[in-house]
């Protein structure tokens, strides 16, 4: 009986001390997340979703502020991806994959390129129904990261179509363990532990937490931005390294779309830093070689960036400093996605993989 009522003792005195906690916070300064943030999701919306045929968080209607200086609004839809609609049975199904160059940060949904992908397109049919591009980036992400996006959800979607969006980070971020991305609750937990971060100020607290610590060793400073993190210098023979595991996990990725009669393309976006010198790319040789020997359609949209004036200060997030060179973020500014969406949809087209 003693035993059993030092238990009883210690579970009273935590609890206690969880109330006290939570009166505490309530007290200092706190209110539910419905009324301050605009709609119900908190901090969750940065997380991974494990449902869905996206992952992001479903049901997004609301503003990251992963930089005070650039907030924007972010909508997903009911399956995690990152657009408004739902999916059509009769639509020809395209599904834009790649990192945050293709999620869009800083961008509204529409102004993203898979979004001006899917209004050309639309366009040139005459028609808001025939196409459907589903935005599946994620800021971060590499190679591997979207095999196995492939593997779990990307191939139940069944799309007619992958675009492969690829950067010259693609080779540095796989440098980064697998899976250092923010991660939810497992499925079955995720909308009670929703329902609290939005009525407890203790679980919202260790969600901001969370979140901090998440952006702090991806490098990120909510205040001052990304700023311009360059990879860390590695040895001479790392790069051969990276590029055999790249092209191993690319061929991966072919070989699965095509068993799945999913038809593959890829894209190249050019970093700023080779718009305007002759430093070459180490990334484009490389996915121009895989797609070429995989039969993957290619477009390196380096010359068409190039033909742009003052294309760095235009298409990026920077802005030129007085004594040369560039400052501020390197991610594509709206005129940026534009040009790669409009120039994608036009080759889409061209080459006759999208049905005119």
């Amino acid at each position: 009986m003693s035993v059993l009522r030092t238990l009883v003792t210690y579970a009273a005195i935590a609890v206690v001390t969880v109330l006290g906690a939570e009166v505490v916070l309530r007290a200092w300064s706190w209110a539910p997340s419905d009324t301050v943030s605009g709609d119900s999701l908190g901090v969750a919306r940065y997380d991974h979703s494990p449902a869905g045929a996206g992952d992001l968080v479903p049901g997004q209607d609301g503003h990251w502020v992963v930089w005070f200086h650039r907030p924007y609004h972010v909508e997903t839809n009911s399956l995690g991806l990152r657009h408004t609609e739902e999916p059509s049975a009769t639509a020809f199904r395209i599904l834009a994959i790649g990192d945050s160059q293709t999620f869009g940060p800083y961008l509204v949904n529409e102004d993203t390129w898979p979004g001006w992908a899917e209004n050309q397109l639309r366009l040139a049919h005459g028609s808001g129904e025939r196409v459907q591009v589903f935005n599946a980036g994620i800021s971060g992400y590499s190679i591997r990261d979207q095999l196995a996006y492939m593997r779990e959800k990307g191939v139940a979607f069944a799309p007619k179509l992958v675009v492969l969006a690829v950067f010259e980070n693609d080779l540095p971020d796989l440098r980064k363990p697998h899976g250092q991305r923010p991660q939810r609750p497992p499925a079955a937990t995720a909308d009670g532990w929703r329902w609290l971060q939005r009525n407890s100020a203790l679980a919202h607290l260790a969600a901001e937490v969370r979140t901090y610590v998440q952006r702090k060793a991806a490098q990120v400073d909510i205040r001052r931005g990304e700023g311009e993190v360059r990879a860390p210098p590695r040895p001479a023979d790392d790069h051969a390294a990276l590029a055999a595991a790249y092209a191993g996990h690319f061929r991966e990725l072919a070989v699965l779309l095509r068993q799945n009669g999913i038809a593959l393309a890829t894209v190249f976006i050019p970093a700023a830093q080779h718009l305007e010198s002759e430093e070459p790319s180490a990334m484009e040789p490389l996915i121009r070689s895989l797609a070429a020997e995989t039969g993957t359609p290619h477009l390196d949209l380096t010359p068409a960036f190039r033909a742009r004036a003052q294309a760095p200060a235009r298409l990026y997030l920077l802005q030129r400093r007085p004594g040369g060179g560039h400052a501020g973020n390197a991610h594509l500014s709206r005129e940026g996605q534009a040009e790669v969406g409009t120039a994608v949809a036009a080759w889409l087209l061209a080459q006759g993989m999208v049905p005119r």
